[in-house]
Parts: structure tokens; sequence; C-alpha cells
């Protein structure tokens, strides 16, 4: 990579960040592209959220992406919102303009194209189980209502995170049926009738926890178990006992794929490297 004066940055601001593939699938696609941009990894602590959001815009960054923890933090940072992040309450993508810093959500459109790049599935036949209540989940169940999911139920350990992902949904879904309970509730019935699975929260991430988000007993060979954190085995603790029980997986690489792929045309306005990006992330 040939670093200019005239090189334009970009970056994910997250905590952790180390784990993030985004550097290395952004730079690929930007050196096949022939842009002069770089983008790097942004570690953020929550206290410093503010000032990072500052920053991006002293610098004149060309924009960023946002991950854990800060998508839904981000949002009051802002100086505009984007539709996709009206409609989520959350934020993954910062685009630099003119000095404005508007959010986007690319998140929800980058996990329906990775599933649907694994499956042909039937929305309408296919209620949900989504683990978490934060950002990422709360972009993915927007995604899947939007496409006519008949039913929703949410898994996680905060009540008051899970009403507000609850209120979210009710507000843009009046016809959707929407379920909360707690990771210790007993959900087998709902899962056994619920054909996706999702875990939308860090645990797997990187290998650092162990522990599987969701009871899988339920699961079966008539399952899609999506897990949207990987690890560098590519297989988290929550794939590997859905693929023991004869499940379809989908592991977090497509989404952020797909979801870096939307960003970039917004910040460039061109058609990035699909496959290029694809390999860079898979190698």
């Amino acid at each position: 990579m040939n670093i200019t004066a005239n090189t334009r940055l970009l970056g994910i601001l997250g905590d952790p960040v180390s784990h993030s593939l985004s550097p290395v699938m952004h730079n690929a696609a930007y050196q096949e592209m022939g842009l002069d941009l770089c983008y790097v990894p942004l570690h953020v602590s929550p206290d410093a959220l503010a000032d990072a959001v500052s920053g991006i815009k002293a610098m004149r960054f060309m924009g960023a992406n946002v991950t854990i923890p800060h998508k839904v933090p981000v949002v009051p940072l802002l100086d505009r919102l984007a539709d996709s992040a009206v409609r989520t309450g959350a934020v993954n993508t910062l685009v630099n303009s003119d000095g404005m810093l508007v959010g986007h959500n690319t998140d929800g459109a980058g996990f329906i194209r990775s599933l649907e790049e694994r499956i042909s599935i039937d929305y309408s036949a296919s209620p949900v189980i989504i683990a978490g209540a934060g950002g990422a989940a709360r972009s993915v169940g927007v995604a899947l209502a939007d496409r006519g999911v008949p039913r929703i139920t949410i898994i996680n350990r905060s009540r008051q995170r899970a009403q507000e992902f609850h209120d979210l949904l009710a507000a843009g879904f009046p016809q959707l049926e929407i379920f909360m309970m707690v990771p210790e509730s007993d959900y087998g019935e709902l899962m056994r009738s619920s054909p996706l699975v999702i875990n939308a929260t860090p645990l797997g991430m990187n290998e650092r926890l162990k522990m599987v988000p969701l009871k899988v007993d339920a699961i079966s060979k008539y399952h899609v178990v999506c897990d949207l954190v990987y690890g560098r085995s590519q297989e988290t603790p929550l794939l590997v006992a859905a693929r023991e029980k004869g499940a379809t997986i989908l592991g977090g690489l497509g989404m952020l794929l797909h979801q870096g792929a939307v960003a970039i045309r917004l910040w460039t306005g061109i058609e990035p490297p699909i496959e290029v990006m694809r390999r860079a992330i898979e190698s």
C-alpha cells in the first residue's frame, strides 16, 4: 500500500477491534479499485466515543464503520441519520459529508444478502429466534420483519434492552408477533417452531467466550443457525453445536462481506470487488 499526502482515511470504531477483518477486507478492495484510501482499526472505549466521533470530523476521515459496543450509543452523536439508521435505531456506517457525519445502517442488508447466498427461504413461513438486543440484533430484526417473517422471539438477559428492541419492532411492524424471553427461560417450543435462529450477541467472538448463547436442545436438521460474530476458526461454539445437531449453519463472514460492500458504495459511489473482498477475509 502506497500512503501519500493525499491518502484519505477510513476506519472502524470498536471495543474490542483487534479481531476485526474489516481492515484487510477494505484495503484489499481499495487496492483493487485503484483508490488512494486507507482503512485502519480504531480501538475506542465507550467513554471516549464522543471524542472519537469528533476526531473523525477533525481529521477529515471519509467515513468509518462502527462495531460493538458503539452501534446504538453513537446515534445521538451524529449530525443526521439516514432512513436505515432511523428505522433500526443503530448505526454501523458513518459518512462524512462536507463535515456533516451521517449515520447509516448496512448490517440488515448485509445479513439478508449473506443468508440468501446460503439458502432459499420463504420468509413468510419462517419465525425467528434472535439472541441479543443490541445494534446488530435490531438491524437484522428489522430486515427480517421487512421481508415478512411472522414472529420474532427476542432472547436477552437485559429486560430493558429487550423491551427497547420489542418496541422498535412493534412500532414499525404492528402485525408482527413478538415474544421476549431471558436466556434461562424454557423457550424450547418456540425454538422448535422457529426455523431461523440467530446469535447477535458477542458470545463466541474470537473464541474468547466459550459459552453457547442459546440452548441447543431443540435445534434439529430443520433449522438454519446463524452467528453474526466470527472466530478465528470461522465456527463459533454455537455453530459447532448446531452442526452436531444437523442444522444448516451460517457464520458471520458473509454479513461482514456484504455490509462492507454497501458501505463502500456509500463512501465512493463505486461498485466494490466482492470476490476480492471475500478472498481477503477467507484466506
